[in-house]
């Protein structure tokens, strides 16, 4: 009740799902460059425009955050959840990078499969982050699906890394161990995002 009495200030609730579908899409362009290697470039280029924009969404924030008196939800949860939605944003852009940075000549299937997951990851925390600015309680169904995701993603970066030992060069071992990762560290922050949204759920039902 003490809640639904503090006057909202909507623009919050607004950035963060605008953060939140900056993610889908740069899940979808990580996904469409994997699946399309040999077209890279303009992919990569797109995922780094999707990370600034996210960059300028968590600046506005954070600004809104240093000007606004009441705040329709504890000021720490705010920057916390900018901060976490940021961070995917970040782990997105990084896969892009290393793709080209360590002169991948092609994706491979492991990288499509966690890409999969990636998206799926990044629709259901869409989902999760629309629901915060009633309160809804679907909200924690969609909670559990980005863990149910995120412990895919854990089984399968476990696969991906011991068949990777099952080859015999060791550089490419070292590349893809860290893609592998670096995507499954992905739907980490995912998880990441909507430990905060539970948390915020629970101080304010």
């Amino acid at each position: 009740m003490a809640f639904r009495l503090i006057p909202r200030e909507e623009k919050f609730f607004d950035l963060f799902e605008q953060q939140a579908a900056t993610i889908m899409a740069a899940a979808g362009v990580l996904e469409a460059l994997v699946l399309d290697y040999p077209n890279a470039q303009d992919k990569v280029q797109r995922i780094r425009d999707l990370e600034h924009q996210g960059d300028t969404l968590t600046h506005e924030i954070v600004k809104k955050l240093n000007t606004t008196f009441i705040t329709p939800i504890d000021r720490e949860d705010i920057y916390a959840l900018a901060s976490r939605l940021d961070d995917v944003l970040d782990l997105i852009d990084a896969v892009a990078d290393r793709l080209l940075l360590y002169k991948v000549s092609k994706t491979t299937a492991g990288s499509v499969d966690m890409a999969k997951i990636i998206v799926k990851t990044a629709e259901a925390t869409d989902r999760a982050v629309r629901c915060l600015r009633t309160l809804s309680p679907v909200y924690l169904k969609h909670c559990i699906e980005v863990n149910r995701l995120e412990n895919e993603a854990d089984r399968l970066l476990r696969d991906l890394l011991a068949g990777l030992f099952e080859t015999s060069d060791p550089v490419e071992i070292i590349k893809w161990k860290e893609l592998y990762e670096t995507m499954e560290a992905v739907t980490d922050r995912c998880e990441d995002v909507v430990n905060v949204i539970e948390g915020i759920a629970l101080k304010n039902a």
